[in-house]
């Protein structure tokens, strides 16, 4: 029996929607995963799977009812369109519930190169290529510095994935993507005390990957917390790494989503056209982005991607919208629907969301900094952040700055502050522009941030 690819089962899924409902969607989607994990050079557990599934979305006066299937077969896809019109029954109505069409859309037009989303390469390589990729990522860990005693953690993962999304207004498209992810968890020791670092790597294929580099940082991210003390409280300026930035502006996003503030769950509502930070900082969700890891032709409900300026020289421009979010607000669309697969409903994230880098190097910034404590990584970032109060509260460690120099290494504080003092208090942005992967792809330089409450002994 021949394997049909998802268009194939999308189309049918069409074909029979349309018998029972006028209005309706079906998103689609195809992968391959592998992933690995390493430890002292050995295979400590490898898996490879395969999923195929559809999730279909049927509306009917207002009312909205969604289902999804794993199984292909007719009859299953059959029940699965049987259990959303059942949803859609027994849901509320809302006015705002029905298929985006381009009258929704803010930007038109196939606004992304699709061939960079995919890696031709992506399939030449084998699993024991990639297996060996990462030992070698761990033997050149332990060999940069004598202090590493141990890798704590080594992970290979890629995903080749098809993505195809169908509906009554008649669109109709898909695009493939690749990804391929590595990560390194670094243990270092110096006579009793011990520290921990990471870094990774994220690219269309494993042969972009900066083998030495990845493991030059996790290392230098480990050993330089070593022999790292508590420091008395007070007030310092703050020189933020873009692991930990880009880690805060990934809260900040969530936070600027629509329906977060249309539920007052955001400190943001009704601060549209404020300037929120005293520098011009410009914050942008980049849909169409080259070399974006999150760069899509379109978005999670078919509405094209686009570059949304969601902060213009410190100023609050726009919130980030779906189709639905975006008709109750009177607005439209920013294409920022998203869904973790085809088992959830679209709902409102980011793409490649990023500040725009500034000129400053991280060495003017630490040279002019008289005291100053250089954040190197920050713990409970997600449960330190009140969405509706703003108020700041997180675990960090990383180095002290005094008149201009790195010093000692420092640990167990506490940053504690709040969303708009945290934005005002920003005062110079690194030319040093990097992204993570988390909840999209959320990017930052270095940030200068002056006097901040720092808690220690």
């Amino acid at each position: 029996m021949v394997k049909e690819n998802i268009t194939y089962y999308c189309k049918k899924a069409c074909s029979l929607t349309g018998k029972k409902v006028s209005e309706y969607e079906v998103y689609g989607a195809e992968s391959t995963h592998n992933e690995a994990e390493i430890f002292n050079g050995n295979i400590e557990s490898l898996s490879f799977s395969g999923e195929k599934g559809i999730g279909i979305r049927v509306f009917k006066k207002g009312k909205t009812g969604y289902a999804y299937t794993s199984n292909l077969e007719e009859n299953e896809i059959i029940a699965c369109i049987d259990k959303a019109v059942e949803n859609a029954d027994i849901s509320t109505c809302d006015i705002y519930n029905y298929l985006p069409s381009p009258k929704d859309y803010l930007y038109s037009g196939d606004t992304v190169n699709r061939k960079t989303l995919f890696s031709d390469n992506f399939e030449s390589f084998t699993i024991e290529q990639k297996i060996e990729l990462a030992k070698k990522l761990e033997s050149c860990a332990k060999s940069i510095d004598k202090r590493v005693s141990a890798v704590s953690d080594l992970i290979y993962d890629d995903v080749c994935s098809d993505t195809v999304i169908m509906n009554s207004n008649g669109f109709d498209d898909s695009y493939k993507s690749t990804s391929a992810f590595i990560y390194i968890g670094i243990i270092s020791r110096d006579n009793s005390d011990t520290s921990t670092g990471d870094y990774f790597g994220y690219e269309r294929d494993l042969s972009f990957f900066k083998i030495e580099e990845i493991a030059e940082m996790a290392v230098k991210r480990s050993t330089s917390l070593l022999g790292a003390k508590k420091i008395k409280s007070g007030k310092m300026d703050l020189l933020l790494h873009p692991f930990v930035s880009a880690q805060l502006l990934q809260v900040l996003a969530g936070i600027l989503a629509a329906d977060s503030v249309q539920k007052g769950k955001s400190i943001f509502k009704g601060h549209l056209g404020k300037k929120i930070f005293a520098l011009d900082i410009n914050i942008i969700d980049d849909g169409t982005l080259e070399k974006g890891l999150s760069s899509k032709p379109f978005d999670a409900e078919g509405v094209p991607k686009g570059r949304t300026v969601v902060f213009e020289n410190g100023i609050l421009q726009t919130y980030l919208y779906n189709t639905y979010t975006a008709r109750k607000d009177s607005r439209l669309s920013t294409g920022n629907s998203v869904r973790a697969s085809y088992k959830s409903p679209p709902q409102t994230g980011i793409s490649n969301f990023y500040l725009e880098a500034g000129k400053t190097t991280v060495d003017d910034m630490i040279a002019k900094t008289d005291k100053g404590f250089y954040v190197t990584d920050i713990i409970g970032v997600h449960s330190g952040i009140n969405p509706i109060s703003g108020q700041i509260s997180v675990g960090a460690k990383g180095l002290l700055i005094e008149k201009g120099s790195l010093t000692v290494p420092v640990k167990e504080v506490t940053i504690a502050t709040d969303i708009f003092s945290f934005c005002k208090s920003i005062t110079d942005t690194g030319n040093d522009l990097k992204f993570f992967p988390s909840g999209g792809y959320a990017g930052s330089p270095s940030l200068l941030v002056e006097d901040i409450t720092v808690s220690g002994n």
